[in-house]
């Protein structure tokens, strides 16, 4: 199992080296012909006019950013289950169910 979880670890560090850029928000289309931008700024919302091709090019930065997100989900659920079942550690009373195992 551990170096299944290994390989899973490394291949997923591959993906984060091929990504591209990042960025979080959203893209929508405004009438006529032009496109917006919103992210949030210290809880609030802020908006940016786009050209269409900026647009296309932050829509590839949020998908990016997306799967950037479950690379990392993955990832750190990798890390906690292998020093959890692979290090020794304490006696405990409960079973660790709260947290997330890798597949």
């Amino acid at each position: 199992m551990k170096s299944r979880l290994q390989r899973r670890y490394n291949t997923l560090l591959k993906k984060l080296a091929t990504l591209g850029p990042v960025s979080q928000g959203s893209v929508a289309s405004c009438p006529p012909a032009s496109w917006r931008w919103t992210f949030k700024v210290q809880g609030k919302t802020a908006c940016v006019a786009l050209s269409e091709e900026q647009a296309a090019q932050m829509q590839q930065a949020i998908t990016n950013h997306k799967q950037l997100e479950e690379i990392v989900r993955e990832m750190r659920e990798i890390t906690q289950t292998l020093i959890l079942e692979t290090v020794p550690g304490v006696r405990r009373r409960k079973l660790l169910s709260t947290i997330p195992k890798a597949r």
